[in-house]
């Protein structure tokens, strides 16, 4: 037994086709090159798949890591990484999401969990302190996600953490999406469908087990001043103060709103979407366990069409989704919209584009009542939005066409529509890509297509923020070696700023920390450093902060060689959809800016030189010897 196994817990295989399963151990040579959760499901789908192997075949496989330190006592340390090929793209398909699942799953005795074939009847997983079933899940095959989770919870005891597909993920809504503990999203790459396809419902875990620390007193020390140093900082306050969806102002003032589907990037008045519009309909917030900061809300909407609709709901991402995208400022449409796709389990993201495009269209008169089963869609309709969500996650009229994504949706449509599907290597999208430039390189760059947790560096929002003064140009070039980290608007230093996200991101998906703890959310919070030595506390290791980013560097490498070999992704698939580099902003403090095609030419350029990539942006063969992939790369 590896000296490290109770904290990384084992590696358990099932196939779905034949009912079996079996568990092993892997070595800690591994896990010091790829650390666990995201690193360690990028290396097995490397090796387990060939690009024959498309995302709906039994033959694919679906993969859940909870990270390195999840069930430790470092702080935000909690989060799954569930990683498959991507519906979208046929590339890297990876999620992270929250809740106490991960926690469970390690304290069950599995650290990581690999699924493959097909079952002939619906049916979940059982994980119950390391013993293992296949149940029959006919009873919860049709139900929402908390209506399973409820009669899961009833068969098998309150304690238990599900991980689940709704109605959607069952019809294979290509932005199906799974969901843990009745509100924590993995929500892109399709993956809810394709275990829809797999026939698989749910994954029932319980575990009693704390995973083994190597210096205990030492952890115990470190875990202790990484606590303090998370709460006592001003970023901990705002997110427990007001949750994710503070980012929305911040991003307002630096022009970066998708206001009508991206046709602006600022609005003058955020009446409706501000924090406290939705101050009316909040009950309870609440942080998870083991995590510092209290940034999840519960609403109860008590008044209007939507009476008694209780969920978690409302990040950043909805306000911008299901307000701004479509001008829509009544709170409680908003919070309604993300609870019914918490409940249908589909991606906010995907469903707010496909939506948003369908709107744009019919306001440019491209489709019209014939296409939409008589809805119309004019910005603010707010009816029309709810109606749609049940549409598509039934599969139903225009719904059938908006479940296949925009990209789909708009080839299937036709009249010039493509040139209003906001995607980025087949994924909807939800960031506008005009400002800052960072920001939307590390978005445009993304292995899985389009989103900011795989190397955007939201600290370039800090100017839309009152406290953007205390980050002088010294300060951040001594955190981020680059001194124009601020400037939303330079170009200048962004393709260092994203590459070390880069390797940020990979590390923290793979420990399985909330990004809301580190040093990418707010610059006074947990860098690479303290990551570090929690690590080395917990494993024995030595690691520096430089090892562990190279870690990160191989995880990103590794995903980059797979979206070549799978999908053939490269340079053309890593510029920003047209209408940013075309239309500029038409108002606020930004007016006039677009994105630039020479100097965004120029950050791809010496972010790929970084990374020791090709003008194509693919992996030179001396930096896949260099990050040791020589072994597992053809």
């Amino acid at each position: 037994m590896s000296d490290i196994t109770s904290l990384t817990g084992k590696i358990l295989d099932v196939n779905l086709s034949e009912r079996k399963w079996s568990s092993w151990e892997e070595s800690e040579s591994i896990y010091r090159e790829y650390l666990g959760a995201r690193g360690l499901n990028q290396y097995y789908l490397y090796q387990l798949l060939s690009p024959r192997d498309l995302p709906l075949d039994p033959q694919n496989y679906v993969l859940l890591g909870s990270g390195l330190l999840v069930g430790t006592k470092a702080p935000g340390a909690t989060r799954i990484n569930i990683d498959s090929k991507n519906l979208f793209s046929n590339g890297v398909g990876s999620n992270n999401a929250g809740g106490y699942f991960a926690v469970a799953l390690k304290s069950s005795g599995y650290g990581n969990l690999r699924i493959t074939g097909k079952s002939e009847n619906p049916v979940y997983l059982l994980i119950i302190d390391g013993k293992v079933s296949i149940e029959d899940a006919q009873e919860i095959w049709g139900k929402t996600t908390s209506q399973t989770v409820e009669i899961l919870r009833k068969k098998h005891g309150k304690d238990i953490h599900v991980a689940c597909i709704g109605p959607a993920g069952e019809n294979l809504v290509r932005g199906a999406c799974v969901i843990v503990n009745k509100s924590r999203a993995a929500a892109k790459c399709g993956i809810g469908a394709i275990m829809g396809s797999k026939k698989i419902k749910a994954i029932v875990v319980r575990g009693t087990n704390i995973p083994e620390i190597f210096d205990k007193s030492r952890f115990s020390d470190l875990y202790k001043k990484a606590w303090k140093k998370v709460i006592n900082s001003g970023t901990a306050q705002r997110l427990s103060k007001w949750g994710a969806k503070s980012a929305v102002q911040a991003k307002n003032k630096v022009c970066s709103v998708p206001y009508k589907h991206f046709q602006e990037g600022h609005v003058n008045d955020l009446k409706g979407w501000d924090e406290k519009s939705f101050l009316k309909y909040e009950v309870k917030r609440f942080g998870i366990k083991g995590c510092p900061i209290s940034c999840r809300q519960i609403y109860h909407i008590t008044d209007g069409p939507y009476r008694g609709t209780i969920g978690e709901a409302v990040e950043s991402n909805t306000v911008q989704d299901f307000g701004l995208k479509l001008d829509i400022r009544d709170s409680a449409t908003i919070i309604k919209a993300h609870i019914m796709c918490n409940e249908y389990g589909m991606d906010i993201d995907t469903v707010a584009e496909s939506v948003a495009w369908a709107y744009e269209c019919y306001d440019r008169d491209l489709i019209n009542k014939s296409d939409t089963d008589g809805l119309e869609l004019y910005w603010g309709n707010y009816q029309a939005l709810i109606t749609l969500i049940d549409k598509i996650a039934a599969r139903e009229g225009f719904g059938d066409i908006l479940a296949e994504g925009v990209v789909r949706a708009s080839q299937i449509i036709g009249r010039g529509t493509s040139k209003y599907a906001m995607a980025m290597k087949g994924q909807d999208l939800y960031e506008d890509l005009r400002m800052p430039k960072g920001w939307a390189l590390g978005t445009a760059l993304a292995t899985r297509g389009g989103g900011h947790c795989s190397g955007a560096p939201i600290v370039e929002f800090a100017a839309g923020k009152s406290n953007a003064e205390i980050l002088s140009p010294q300060l951040a070039e001594k955190l981020y070696g680059v001194s124009t980290a601020i400037d939303p608007s330079a170009y200048e230093g962004k393709a260092k700023l994203v590459a070390y996200h880069e390797r940020l991101h990979a590390v923290l998906n793979s420990i399985g920390m909330c990004f809301f703890n580190s040093i990418w959310e707010g610059y006074e919070l947990l860098d690479e450093d303290d990551i570090a030595q929690l690590l080395n506390a917990a494993t024995g290791w030595d690691l520096d902060r430089y090892e562990l980013l190279n870690i990160g560097e191989r995880i990103h490498n590794l995903e980059r060689m797979f979206n070549y070999k799978h999908a053939k992704l490269d340079r053309k698939d890593d510029y920003p959809p047209a209408r940013f580099m075309e239309e500029k902003i038409k108002n606020g403090p930004y007016k006039g800016e677009s994105m630039d095609r020479k100097k965004f030419d120029e950050m791809l350029d010496e972010n790929y030189q970084l990374h020791g990539w090709t003008v194509q942006g693919i992996p030179k063969e001396e930096t896949i010897i260099k990050l040791g992939l020589k072994n597992i790369i053809d």
